[in-house]
């Protein structure tokens, strides 16, 4: 997947869940995170690296949507999304 493709197929499988367009989400997915850092996490760009592992989880209305290090996207229903989440985190301190 393209990295300007990840907002554009976050948004469809959402829409498709909700049975409306994409363009009538409502709020746009935009509004609820920030797909241009959430793009340049997973894609960074060619003379960028990343170590980026993880996962990225948020909610938008009654879904939990998770992207993993490798762009792929699940969207589940809120009340199905893990209640404790692994988040362990190491600082490093250079």
């Amino acid at each position: 997947m393209a990295p300007a493709e990840l907002g554009v197929e976050i948004a469809r499988r959402i829409a498709a869940r909700e049975g409306v367009d994409a363009s009538a989400l409502d709020p746009p997915l935009h509004a609820v995170i920030d797909v241009d850092a959430l793009e340049s996490l997973v894609y960074p760009r060619p003379d960028e690296r990343t170590d980026f592992t993880g996962v990225v989880s948020f909610a938008y209305g009654d879904h939990t949507v998770t992207v993993d290090g490798t762009g792929t996207v699940s969207i589940t229903p809120a009340e199905d999304a893990d209640p404790n989440p692994d988040r362990q985190f190491e600082y490093n301190p250079q």
